[in-house]
Formats: C-alpha cells, structure tokens, sequence
C-alpha cells in the first residue's frame, strides 16, 4: 500500500472510546495513552476503533460504519482502498497483539503451562 502523506504517518493505534474524554468546559475532546504509538497508515486507527463494527456483519453493524466512513470523509479524505483494506488492519493487530504476548513470555520462568487445582476444562 502507497505510504502516502496524506493516508500515513504517525498514529494513536489504541484508539478506543475509553480514551477519548469530553472536556465539558472548553467543549473539546480529549485524547489519553499513546503509549502504543507508531508510524502506520491512518486507516488502523479507524479499523481499531471500528473494531466491534467490522466483526458484526448485521445490517446495523454495516450502516454504523458506513455511518462513520462518511463522517470520516466529511473532515479528511479516505481512499476506498482503504476502506477495503480495515479487515487486513484487524488481523494486523490480532498478530501484533500475538507477537507482543510472545514477547512478554520470553525471559519469563514460566516453564509449562499447568491447569489450576480442581479445574477439568
């Protein structure tokens, strides 16, 4: 995919509504923990906070995101290609999330994986 200006720079990629807050009085929103912040394109940040739109494939899950597409597009071009693409940044960070999971493991003691006393799962 093009790495263009205009579709890809630096993003939030945990932008979920629990960090977003309505300043009441000054009438803005504000936005919290960029801790997971990296060079992307624009449009993981929309398929990460669509995410609960983008596995519901009811006719309402499909009008809420078409619904925040054209809001999108109100404010800030977005290529229909990348539209296309919001099921391909989702299993990006599924993979991301694995591969970070991994990670935290590495240089733990833990050595085998044991079900829990009396647990039959």
């Amino acid at each position: 995919m093009p790495a263009a200006e205009e579709a890809y720079g630096l993003i939030h990629y945990d932008f979920q509504t629990d960090n977003v807050f309505w300043q009441e009085k000054s009438g803005q929103l504000s936005v919290i923990d960029f801790d997971d912040s990296m060079y992307h394109w624009f449009a993981m940040d929309i398929a990460a906070a669509l995410a609960d739109q983008l596995e519901d494939e009811s006719p309402e899950g499909e009008a809420q995101l078409q619904a925040f597409v054209r809001g999108y597009r109100s404010v800030r071009p977005l290529d229909e290609a990348m539209v296309q693409a919001f099921p391909r940044f989702r299993r990006f960070a599924e993979l991301y999330s694995f591969a970070r999971l991994l990670a935290s493991l590495e240089n733990s003691e833990l050595k085998e994986a044991r079900p829990l006393s009396g647990w039959t799962g």
